[in-house]
């Protein structure tokens, strides 16, 4: 039987079978090479370096052709033959490391695996270096002398830690590293020249090559279905993705509902406190109205007992004026600064028919400031101007009033001065005629400036003057927001 082999690979089919080998060799390092490209695994890169350096190996034994004159071009021999079967051997042992994970299983494992084999590819480089260099042979031939056996003892080292390994595509590069191995050894000279087999070179490559058939096909089942794998789990990520997107959908409706429902409540909410706020306002409004209204009647009726008719007649046609601007206020949420001056004017022409020396009213504004852009409440400053008059001016005979619009960063400020007898003289007055009137109408302002503005956006300031140390008036400072 091994005669009939013999004649039939040394006569027939060896250099077919040779070529068609290193064919499939480079054609499987071109296919997973791009494989890598498209992937970027490293096994892939690996198993493509694998079987180049196993085309580059076998070449050399062509024997014609063209793979014989491309040998011959890189004078390639049976030392780069050697060397080249060391350095495939190695990229074995570091493709299956890669490919099964096992660094990140176990970075020891890793180690005693791939270690010793950069230690015997670096060997076999700086022998094959010196025989380049120097032309000497017995460190490289030396050392591939017993690569073999060192080989065979990381190959057993290695599979033992294979079979620890908790990955099923161990099998496939135990399946196809023990059948190559089985092959190369019935292919070295010592066995194949056995009693028992007794083959020839040629005969032993050919038994070799199918190992190396073998296990490249063991090898591409395992690269194939590692991707089959990497795939279904792409496709079970996507699904998943799928689902969780669908669920974070149907939640983000939820939420937006609910967000929706919550702001069409606090909509609802903040609709029904302006409601209230304007209810509030509107209510201050009317209590203001009758508040300066009774204060007017209370000045006619003062001429009607000083039997002085010409005034009364004159206060009441004034009176007509305001009174028309109180039913305007009483209708509207709010006016303009240049409205609530205009009353203001009125207001002080109707007290000053009430003294001999009138009063010395000065409004001075910004140029800055537009009056009619600025909004407030209807009648908000008139109990300031009232209370300086009453409580202020009526007791001293230069009456001065003076009113003051400045813009002070992003708000406006109006200061309402005047050089009566003070705070403390005004309040021990009140005392004795007991009277509410300055705390009922800035008590009204107050409200109806807080239900306008907001509670922390206005501010009421009092401030008392001096002159020598004595008392010369009050100042009121209203800081109000701008729209």
């Amino acid at each position: 039987m091994s005669e009939i082999l013999n004649v039939i690979i040394e006569r027939d089919t060896y250099e077919s079978i040779l070529y068609a080998v290193l064919g499939g060799l480079l054609l499987l390092s071109i296919y997973h090479l791009s494989l890598f490209f498209q992937n970027r695994d490293q096994s892939y890169l690996l198993y493509s370096s694998y079987t180049f350096t196993s085309f580059l190996a076998y070449m050399t034994l062509a024997e014609s052709g063209f793979l014989f004159d491309l040998s011959y071009f890189f004078n390639f021999n049976y030392h780069s033959k050697e060397f080249f079967t060391i350095i495939f051997n190695g990229i074995y042992f570091l493709f299956f490391a890669q490919f099964l994970n096992i660094k990140e299983t176990n970075q020891t494992w890793y180690k005693i695996i791939v270690l010793p084999i950069y230690f015997l590819i670096s060997i076999a480089a700086i022998g094959l270096g010196i025989l380049q260099i120097w032309n000497i042979e017995i460190v490289f031939n030396r050392f591939y002398d017993l690569f073999p056996y060192l080989i065979t003892v990381q190959t057993i080292i290695s599979f033992y830690i294979l079979t620890k390994v908790k990955n099923k595509l161990k099998y496939y590069i135990i399946f196809g590293g023990i059948f190559l191995y089985i092959c190369s050894i019935l292919g070295e000279q010592p066995v194949r020249e056995s009693p028992f087999l007794n083959i020839s070179r040629k005969a032993g490559d050919f038994i070799y090559f199918i190992g190396l058939i073998v296990e490249n096909i063991a090898f591409s089942f395992a690269l194939g279905r590692k991707q089959r794998i990497t795939y279904q789990e792409k496709v079970s990520f996507n699904k998943n993705l799928i689902v969780e997107m669908q669920k974070n959908a149907i939640l983000k409706d939820k939420i937006n509902l609910q967000n929706q429902n919550k702001l069409l409540v606090e909509n609802e909410r903040i609709k029904y406190q302006q409601e209230i706020s304007d209810l509030k306002l509107s209510i201050l409004q009317n209590q203001m109205n009758p508040h300066f209204i009774f204060n007017a009647l209370n000045s006619i009726k003062f001429y009607i007992r000083e039997n002085d008719c010409e005034n009364a007649v004159n206060y009441l046609t004034k009176f007509s004026k305001i009174i028309r601007s109180i039913l305007i206020s009483s209708t509207v949420k709010d006016f303009t600064l240049e409205e609530e001056i205009q009353i203001i004017k009125v207001y002080v022409d109707l007290e000053n028919l009430r003294f001999n020396k009138k009063i010395d009213f000065t409004i001075s504004i910004d140029e800055q400031i537009n009056p009619e852009q600025i909004k407030l409440p209807p009648m908000v400053m008139q109990p300031f101007i009232e209370n300086a008059i009453l409580h202020g001016v009526t007791l001293v005979n230069e009456k001065k009033i003076n009113l003051q619009i400045h813009q002070n960063c992003n708000h406006i400020e109006i200061r309402i001065s005047d050089n009566g007898v003070g705070r403390k003289e005004a309040e021990r007055n009140r005392v004795r005629q007991k009277s509410l009137s300055n705390s009922l109408g800035t008590k009204i302002a107050d409200g109806m400036l807080k239900n306008y503005f907001g509670t922390n956006s206005y501010k009421i300031k009092y401030h008392d003057l001096h002159q020598n140390d004595k008392p010369c008036g009050t100042m009121v400072v209203l800081e109000i927001p701008i729209p």
